[in-house]
């Protein structure tokens, strides 16, 4: 990932994904409400005209891992032997989410894995690209340390999240708050990419050692907190809109209701959690 395409790419990636899921977080609400039932949490969405048991999320996580690693892979064959280690950790988050993809697949499926084993894999998907990016900036520049060890705050924000939905399945929030943190970490991703490797000719180029840019660098992560809020407000705007305008064909998109809620979820409900 040391080129702006391979900060671009992947930040490109999780903004599909975390648009995808904030619609739908947002439209499964809404429905929710109409029909006077209470919201319940999934751990990916089915896509509208698309049968619930064929995970569209899972297919694309499969081929955008598949060709994350076989680009990392020819660029070790071609690059410098120093270059190695970086390609392998990146490599490595490529193989936990596509084993994501795998479990998304067979879980949505009907195939017999334990109650939320789709949340479980996720989960370990996360927490690897966590512990990877802490330790690939270690000796590097401070600016660069700094960009991303904001990235790795937003990496353990979506576990919080994750864990959130897993423990309070009944939670609008938790879903919304693993939207919003992947959305953060997408769009920061790309400020990472302008900050370190802009492509622009002749933009003037960050310090990597300077103070001040370091600050800069902070205040323009606050602004992409507040930016992906709005962003996450429009989509709730825009999901009601579809709901009040697309009639049945929405019900498609609707994973909230209680007869497509799973069993472990129902424990809950029973529960009042």
């Amino acid at each position: 990932m040391g080129t702006f395409k391979g900060h671009a790419i992947p930040g490109t990636f999780l903004f599909i994904f975390g648009t995808w899921w904030t619609f739908a977080v947002w439209r499964n609400y809404v429905r929710s409400r109409q029909n006077k039932q209470r919201y319940a949490c999934r751990c990916s969405y089915p896509v509208p005209g698309v049968p619930r048991k064929f995970s569209i999320e899972g297919i694309f996580k499969i081929v955008a891992c598949t060709y994350g690693i076989a680009s990392e892979s020819r660029a070790m064959t071609e690059g410098a032997y120093s270059e190695n280690g970086a390609i392998i950790q990146h490599n490595s988050m490529y193989a936990f989410y596509l084993l994501n993809g795998v479990v998304d697949v067979l879980y949505n499926a009907g195939f017999p894995f334990p109650q939320h084993t789709d949340y479980v894999a996720m989960l370990l998907a996360v927490t690897s690209e966590g512990l990877l990016f802490y330790f690939h900036v270690h000796g590097r520049a401070h600016l660069d340390v700094m960009v991303h060890t904001l990235l790795v705050c937003t990496i353990v924000a979506v576990v919080i999240c994750i864990v959130a939905e897993m423990c309070r399945p009944r939670s609008v929030l938790a879903s919304l708050g693993r939207a919003y943190f992947c959305l953060l970490q997408a769009t920061w991703m790309w400020q990472v990419a302008f900050i370190l490797y802009n492509p622009v000719p002749g933009h003037n180029p960050w310090d990597v050692h300077s103070h001040m840019d370091m600050m800069l660098a902070a205040s323009v992560f606050a602004w992409h907190m507040m930016a992906v809020l709005v962003y996450v407000g429009t989509l709730g705007a825009v999901a009601w809109a579809v709901n009040r305008t697309c009639g049945r064909f929405c019900r498609y998109v609707i994973s909230g209701d209680a007869e497509d809620a799973d069993d472990f979820r129902q424990v809950f409900v029973k529960r009042d959690m």
